[in-house]
């Protein structure tokens, strides 16, 4: 059973621009982008929430600093705790690929946390090791949420959509509602919401499953962190901030998370693709040059009828790119007779991972770190392609939210970074001491 609570949570003071105090998640900032945030704001949520910014060795005084400016922050009155406990409406207005407007809607709650045994919260990602350890030095030194894990519940009798809605329209005009933009020119509108309309809300989600979307790793962590507490009979770890967003929300929206590989020796293209041939078609629409195949793959990967089992791949070392689709499907009975089950084997993240990376490549699923970068943005995967630090870029549609249900509810599990939910929810909207 879900317990989902309302909380007081520590915003900042409504004298103070948003837009300079709130940040991306901390796994998506570049070292730039780091940078330009700090600069913006002596109290931007990095200063927080990412101590050890991106390519800087972990120290423990990074992570100190990030506890006492969270102290510090509260003691001068730049954060200011709720009067009474809330759960926080969240709205994103954003522009999707297709062009179109949508607003997501959603709300940041406290969860008690279950363990994953219990089948409570599904998770549906593998996660690696290096990303625990860093969030779990940042619970040690600030005993704080300073972000959201990105959690979403079925609502198809749409009774949790009515309760949003409803209160919605009050609360997201009223004085304490607050809005920022991000870097896309996304809006994002934040509100507390009190009282038995709150508590109704986390009544509804008492019988319903789940599911991580986006923080895996940080579902983990807080998972450990909450052990290490009880170790000491404190049960103040006990509970963790979430964003909670239902699976057939409108604005719901899931880009694809491509591939880039390094570090390994990439054979030629002819080679790679002699070893596909007799479990793959290669598709006759290929290009040559960086953008040729950057304008080929963004037409032909959103109009492929055959999405699940069609895959992009571009060799930097010849400047070219082909699309190969899955022909003989008995090689998703192999992955069946390995353990996989027949809806997983089917995902075109698996069959990228096992029969082209791991069957054509040599590249162990289970030891990628490092030698993988991920990205949703075309543009930005091509323009890196030209640095030179790539090998091969892998291209993919996005994974449907259906996919990602089912999986987790067969307790299966997806490479690492198999979904993009877009748009990211903003660190420092608000944050969570706990205990508080």
């Amino acid at each position: 059973m879900a317990e989902v609570r309302p909380f007081r949570g520590l915003r900042y003071a409504g004298t103070i621009d948003l837009d300079d105090l709130v940040a991306p998640p901390y796994d998506v900032l570049s070292a730039a982008q780091a940078a330009e945030l700090r600069a913006r704001s002596p109290y931007n949520a990095v200063h927080l929430d990412l101590p050890v910014g991106p390519g800087e060795p972990p120290g423990a005084a990074a992570y100190t600093r990030a506890a006492e400016a969270l102290a510090t922050w509260r003691r001068q009155g730049v954060l200011q705790r709720e009067a009474e406990p809330a759960i926080y409406l969240v709205d994103q207005t954003y522009r999707g690929p297709d062009g179109r407007e949508r607003t997501r809607r959603g709300f940041i709650a406290r969860l008690v946390l279950a363990d994953l045994e219990d089948r409570v919260v599904l998770p549906h990602e593998r996660t690696h090791a290096g990303p625990r350890a860093d969030r779990l030095a940042l619970y040690r030194a600030s005993h704080a949420d300073l972000s959201q894990i990105f959690l979403l519940f079925p609502d198809d009798d749409g009774r949790v959509a009515d309760e949003l809605n409803a209160a919605a329209a009050a609360e997201m005009s009223s004085k304490d509602a607050g809005e920022a933009r991000d870097g896309d020119g996304n809006t994002h509108r934040i509100a507390p919401l009190c009282g038995a309309p709150a508590a109704r809300i986390a009544a509804l989600l008492r019988d319903r499953t789940l599911y991580i979307a986006d923080g895996h790793h940080r579902y983990e962590t807080a998972l450990a962190y909450r052990d290490e507490r009880r170790l000491f009979g404190d049960h103040s770890a006990d509970t963790m901030m979430v964003y909670l967003c239902a699976m057939n929300d409108p604005g719901l929206t899931v880009f694809p998370t491509h591939r880039l590989l390094k570090g390994v020796a990439l054979p030629p293209m002819a080679t790679v693709l002699e070893r596909l041939r007799p479990v793959f078609d290669i598709l006759p629409e290929g290009a040559s040059g960086r953008s040729a195949c950057e304008e080929v793959l963004s037409r032909e990967l959103e109009t492929d009828a055959d999405r699940e089992r069609v895959v992009a791949l571009y060799f930097a070392r010849e400047e070219a790119c082909v699309r190969v689709r899955l022909r003989d499907l008995s090689a998703l009975d192999l992955l069946v007779d390995e353990g996989f089950t027949v809806e997983s084997a089917a995902l075109t993240v698996t069959i990228l991972h096992y029969l082209i990376f791991r069957d054509a490549l040599g590249i162990d699923p289970a030891h990628t770190e490092g030698m993988i970068d991920y990205v949703s943005d075309l543009p930005a995967a091509f323009s890196r392609l030209g640095t030179g630090e790539y090998v091969l870029g892998a291209f993919i549609n996005a994974t449907l939210v259906g996919e990602v249900k089912n999986i987790a509810d067969q307790a299966e599990t997806m490479p690492q970074k198999s979904t993009y939910f877009y748009p990211k929810l903003l660190t420092g909207l608000v944050y969570d001491a706990l205990g508080d």
